[in-house]
C-alpha cells in the first residue's frame, strides 16, 4: 500500500511539474505574442506608407518657358467611375506675368476630362487651381475589395493660340486608394500619363477580416442552435436574444465596410449573404423546435372536479 501510494504521489508530482511548465510556456508565448503582433502591424503600416504619395513627373521640365502643372488626385469615386483631380497651373519664363501664378498672355489648358476639356486663364490674372474629373475604366465596383481601374490623365497648353511646352507632376492623397503610374509619354507638347487605381492595403485587410468575422459569428450561432435543439432545451430566451442580436449586428458590420461598397459585391457573396442566411436559419430552427419541445414538456392541465 505504501509503495502504491508513493508511486501515486510521484506521478502526481510529475504531473504538477509538467502542468506548471506548460503554464509557463503558455505565459511566455502570450507575452511574446503581443510585441510580435504589434511589430507585424507596424511593418504593415510602413509597407502601406511607402507606397503612398508616390508621384510621377511627365513632360519637358528643361524648358525655361513652359507651363508647369501640379496634379493631385483628390478622391476616387468607384461607384461613379471617376477620379477627381486638382490642377495647379504655374507659368514660367516669358509666359509668366507680374505676380505669382499669373500668365502674361491668354492661356488655354486642354485636358482629358470629359466634363471640362478646356480651361481658360485670362492674361494678367492669377490662375486659380482647377478641380476636374477624369473617367475610370477597366474595372467594376462589384469586385470590391479587389477592384482595380485605369485612368488616362493628359494635358496640353497654348498661349495666344500657340502651343507651349508643359511639365506635369502627379501625386495622390486619397487614403482609401493607391494610384500607381503605369506609363507616361510626352509627345507633341502633350503630357500623357496612364495610372492604375486600386484599393489600399488597409482596406483589403479590413474587408478580409470582416468576412472572417461574419463567418465566425454565423457558425457560432449555428453551433449554439444545434446544441439547444439536439439537447431539447426548449426556448432559452437569453440564447434567442443573442442570436437575434447577431442577425442585426452582421448588417451593421457590413455597413461599416470602408469605401461604401454596393450591395452585391464580392464581400456580400463571399460572406455577408451566407452569414445572414445561416444566422436566420439558426434563430428560426431554435424558435420552432424549441416551441414544440416546450409544448411537449408542458404538463397536462388537471381536470376540474
Amino acid at each position: 500500500m505504501r509503495s502504491g501510494s508513493g508511486e501515486l504521489r510521484g506521478v502526481r508530482a510529475i504531473g504538477e511539474r509538467l502542468y506548471r511548465r506548460r503554464r509557463l510556456v503558455v505565459l511566455i508565448a502570450a507575452v511574446l505574442l503581443l510585441p510580435v503582433l504589434c511589430g507585424g502591424g507596424i511593418l504593415m503600416y510602413l509597407s502601406e506608407r511607402s507606397v503612398q504619395n508616390v508621384g510621377a513627373a511627365i513632360g519637358d521640365s528643361s524648358q525655361a518657358n513652359r507651363i508647369e502643372l501640379y496634379v493631385t488626385a483628390q478622391q476616387v469615386n468607384a461607384a461613379q467611375q471617376r477620379l477627381q483631380l486638382r490642377v495647379e497651373v504655374i507659368p514660367h519664363g516669358t509666359l509668366a506675368g507680374a505676380g505669382l501664378d499669373v500668365p502674361a498672355k491668354y492661356l488655354a489648358l486642354y485636358t482629358s476630362s470629359p466634363t471640362k476639356a478646356q480651361v481658360d486663364f485670362p492674361a494678367g490674372r492669377p490662375a486659380p487651381a482647377q478641380d476636374l474629373d477624369v473617367s475610370l475604366y477597366g474595372g467594376t465596383v462589384s469586385d470590391y475589395p479587389f477592384d482595380g481601374y485605369d485612368a488616362q490623365i493628359a494635358f496640353a497648353a497654348s498661349v495666344d493660340g500657340q502651343s507651349v511646352p508643359v511639365s506635369m507632376t502627379f501625386g495622390d492623397i486619397d487614403p482609401f486608394f493607391h494610384i500607381a503610374a503605369v506609363s507616361g509619354t510626352y509627345e507633341n507638347a502633350t503630357a500623357d500619363l496612364t495610372v492604375h487605381v486600386f484599393r489600399a492595403q488597409g482596406t483589403k485587410f479590413l474587408a478580409g477580416f470582416m468576412m472572417i468575422v461574419m463567418w465566425a459569428l454565423a457558425l457560432s450561432v449555428l453551433v449554439g442552435a444545434w446544441i439547444l435543439v439536439s439537447r431539447r432545451r426548449g426556448l432559452v430566451w437569453p440564447a434567442l436574444g443573442w442570436m437575434a442580436a447577431t442577425l442585426f449586428a452582421l448588417a451593421g458590420l457590413r455597413n461599416t465596410a470602408p469605401g461604401g461598397p454596393p450591395i452585391g459585391c464580392v464581400l456580400d457573396y463571399a460572406a455577408f449573404f451566407w452569414s445572414e442566411i445561416l444566422t436566420a436559419f439558426g434563430v428560426v430552427m431554435v424558435t420552432v423546435l424549441g416551441a414544440l419541445t416546450e409544448r411537449r414538456n408542458e404538463p397536462l392541465a388537471e381536470p376540474r372536479a
